[in-house]
């Protein structure tokens, strides 16, 4: 069957190139979604492996997954434990979460900064800290989410000195430390990360920025694919569904290979036509379990950096990594 290869070289440069910018231990790596599409584990191996303490995930089943790993600090994001869970770290959304929170729960209050999404707006600070307080609850830090990191500087900017007001008004109620942070891969380019205790890299982990310095990064993830048959046709035959989706305009040699729509890979417009790794055309249309090409190598790459994928599927790299299903299999090399 098809499956994905990790580079873990490629995945500790990463690390390294922010830790350069922000120190390694303030790095927090996004380990939701299924790590970007990588795999939890996977990615919770090799960030263990590095030396990486503090990581962040999407819900409970996530931090579930990952909770015997040697990390310090699970944060959960969208996601409140039924009961008290001293390995993970609870993200309050909005005021009415505090009231579900468990009891002597460590929780982290999200600040509404201009996103206009999740996390309590300024004016609610201090009712949020009387409510944490009077459910006895742990405040482990303060944090915001920029929304243009990657696109406008000046936005960033407002949020940031929104945020460090926040944080100040936080100061005046809470008498011990909590951490504080706002950053994410393109937001460390964007902020003096002297002022925070901590960086959330997602996708920069990965290989892949918005931003000019993309070209620092490596791509961690290629997909490959096994041959399942190889067809001599002739010119003028078709290949998969749709008699005028591809005609041979000459006799070839055609190999069907092992990954479809089915394990997360997009079916092409008939306008856009899609490739692989290796420049070659797909024949046709991606099905449901399959693609083809004219090959006849057992196995087949199918990408190694999905940046030129995203162009032709009018996407972005991350909607093509989190397509990736569980189902297939990820190996570290």
């Amino acid at each position: 069957m098809g499956y994905i290869k990790l580079d873990k070289k490629a995945f500790f440069h990463n690390l390294d190139y922010f830790g350069k910018i922000c120190t390694k231990d303030k790095l927090s790596i996004a380990l939701k979604d299924n790590a970007y599409g990588h795999g939890t584990l996977q990615a919770a191996s090799m960030c263990e492996e590095y030396g990486i303490r503090h990581v962040f995930v999407r819900d409970m089943n996530e931090a579930r997954i990952i909770k015997e790993f040697n990390f310090e600090t699970i944060l959960v994001l969208y996601d409140i434990p039924k009961e008290y869970d001293d390995k993970v770290i609870v993200s309050i959304n909005n005021l009415d979460h505090i009231d579900l929170v468990p009891k002597g729960s460590k929780c982290e209050l999200k600040i509404d900064t201009g996103m206009n999404r999740n996390g309590v707006t300024p004016k609610d600070i201090e009712k949020a800290l009387g409510k944490i307080k009077q459910n006895n609850l742990i405040l482990n830090g303060v944090f915001t989410h920029f929304c243009c990191a990657d696109e406008d500087n000046k936005i960033t900017k407002i949020q940031e000195n929104i945020f460090l007001e926040a944080v100040d008004k936080v100061k005046k109620y809470i008498t011990y430390s909590f951490r504080i942070h706002c950053a994410n891969s393109a937001g460390v380019h964007k902020v003096n990360m002297d002022r925070y205790d901590l960086a959330r890299i997602g996708i920069g982990a990965y290989g892949y920025l918005d931003i000019e310095e993309d070209k620092y990064l490596k791509p961690v993830m290629s997909l490959h694919a096994k041959k399942i048959a190889t067809k001599f046709i002739k010119q003028g035959e078709h290949v998969g569904y749709g008699s005028k989706a591809f005609i041979a305009q000459k006799d070839m040699n055609v190999s069907n290979y092992d990954i479809g729509y089915g394990d997360g890979f997009y079916r092409f417009s008939e306008q856009k036509k899609g490739f692989v790794s290796s420049g070659l055309p797909i024949l046709g249309r991606v099905s449901m379990d399959s693609f083809s090409v004219e090959s006849t190598d057992d196995s087949i790459c199918v990408f190694r950096d999905v940046k030129e994928l995203a162009k032709v599927q009018e996407t972005i790299t991350y909607t093509i990594l989190t397509n990736m299903k569980n189902t297939i299999k990820r190996e570290i090399e």
